[in-house]
């Protein structure tokens, strides 16, 4: 299957696609993360996979994010759609322990936060009222 990645900026709500390129591996968006993107480098970036739609979602290292993070990693973290889209619903639950256990876990790159402005990319469905 093939790819294309591009970079979205969750400093917006909902997140916006950065129209800068579209590449078909996913160091050049690293890259240009790194080395920073005008009119965006104070901003929350990540990378999308797309196979139209978006596939997975990369989470660049810690110390090429232009904005300070609550993560901690020295290389981009991938996480596909499937699970985005249950740690979702999980912040979401009704469940106050469902809730509590996905606000304690181990994924501080996906605060509920940053999902919520990924709704659209996502096709997600967010709730009025959520507990999260």
């Amino acid at each position: 299957m093939s790819s294309t990645y591009r970079i979205l900026c969750l400093s917006h709500d909902p997140a916006i696609t950065i129209d800068t390129h579209d590449w078909n591996r996913p160091e050049p968006a690293e890259a240009a993360i790194r080395d920073g993107i005008d009119g965006h480098r104070t901003c929350d970036l990540m990378i999308g996979r797309y196979s139209y739609p978006l596939v997975g979602l990369g989470c660049p290292a810690s110390r090429d994010q232009p904005a300070a993070m609550p993560c901690c990693h020295g290389s981009t973290v991938w996480t596909d759609k499937d699970w985005l889209l249950l740690l979702a619903a999980a912040y979401q639950s009704d469940d106050p322990d469902i809730r509590k256990a996905v606000e304690s876990g181990s994924h501080s790159c996906l605060p509920w936060e940053r999902l919520r402005r990924l709704r659209d990319e996502l096709d997600l469905t967010v709730k009025e009222t959520t507990g999260a």
